[in-house]
């Protein structure tokens, strides 16, 4: 999937937000859909060093629906729901969040499958 910011967020620093740019497209990591909130997020590399960051879906238009057959849809013990990549099921987010060498090493490894499943580059 493949998202453009287009709406902008309300950025409260100094300057412009370092983390979005408006118009531009970001390929989609996850998306968690939380069906009891008027809220879902989508998980996406922010501009300023591409860490993986959640953001509320309501900023962004989806631009490109389709997904690589590895990814699954997956039920949060939160009661939310989670389409991501396999590779980022179970306890991956904990993991790399607490700088798991490993799972960066696989974030980084299915990033690259999500890119060659677009066909873009990897920015």
């Amino acid at each position: 999937m493949i998202i453009e910011y287009v709406r902008e967020r309300g950025y409260d620093g100094v300057g412009k937000d370092p983390s979005l740019t408006l118009k531009k497209k970001y390929m989609v990591l996850g998306w968690d859909i939380f069906p009891n909130a008027k809220l879902n997020r989508v998980c996406i590399r922010r501009d300023s060093d591409g860490y993986p960051v959640s953001f509320d879906e309501k900023w962004f238009n989806l631009t490109e629906g389709s997904i690589s057959t590895d990814w699954n849809f997956a039920k949060l013990e939160s009661g939310a729901y989670r389409l991501g990549p396999i590779g980022f099921a179970g306890d991956f987010w904990d993991r790399f969040h607490d700088g798991d060498e490993e799972a960066e090493l696989l974030f980084e490894q299915e990033y690259r499958k999500i890119v060659a499943f677009h066909k873009v580059s990897a920015t």
